[in-house]
């Protein structure tokens, strides 16, 4: 089965948020500023959006997860309960002016630093808990679609940034390097910033790792 996939990118830092449909609804992958808006124009007006699904909790990349938790009445799945501390939007007031709140939005279902199997949307996910660029972060993966949505761990030539608190470089690389790069070369990497990638590319090329 062919999987669709569609992506939004918007919000003060050019953030990727994505709709993946599955045979009970659509799956969202993060949820930056303007999602909601774009995702109802984007989908049919009967359309369901059953789960959002967060890579990490800064602030860019949800932004729009409490008015698309409203607008479809989905669920929403994280490492861990929504919290300020790791939204940053304090510190990105603090460092970079406006234009960084979040609406507050209720994680239903904070599925701890562990990695686990889900099925959402009538599709079958496998969650890669790897911190270093932030405590709470996952990447989802469709085993056997060889897909992969990783928000801001693995981007096509680098990796995230790890100056924000609770970062770690080691801890980031060595996530990557034990859970992702092991996955098909030919899987499709999905960032949360810039173009997709592919695992064989990033093993090959990739400086950091």
């Amino acid at each position: 089965m062919s999987i669709e996939i569609q992506v939004y990118t918007g919000g003060p830092c050019a953030c990727n948020g994505y709709l993946v449909r599955g045979t009970e609804g659509y799956v969202a992958i993060d949820a930056p500023l303007g999602f909601a808006e774009w995702a109802k124009k984007k989908l049919p007006a009967d359309a369901k959006v059953t789960d959002l699904l967060i890579t990490h909790q800064h602030f860019d990349h949800v932004q729009g997860a409490a008015a698309l938790a409203q607008q479809y009445g989905c669920r929403v799945h994280a490492c861990m309960a929504y919290s300020t501390a790791l939204t940053l939007e304090d510190m990105a007031r603090h460092s970079w002016g406006g234009g960084f709140d979040v609406e507050p939005f209720c994680v239903d279902d904070a599925f701890g630093p562990a990695d686990i199997q889900g099925n959402w949307g009538g599709l079958s996910w496998q969650v890669h808990h790897i911190p270093g660029h932030s405590p709470d972060g996952v990447a989802y993966e469709l085993p056997g679609q060889e897909q992969l949505f990783c928000g801001d761990i693995l981007f096509a030539g680098s990796v995230g940034r790890t100056d924000f608190p609770g970062g770690s470089m080691s801890s980031l690389v060595r996530g990557i390097r034990e859970k992702l790069l092991p996955l098909p070369h030919t899987t499709t990497v999905h960032s949360g910033h810039g173009p997709d990638t592919t695992l064989g590319e990033e093993t090959l090329n990739n400086p950091y790792l």
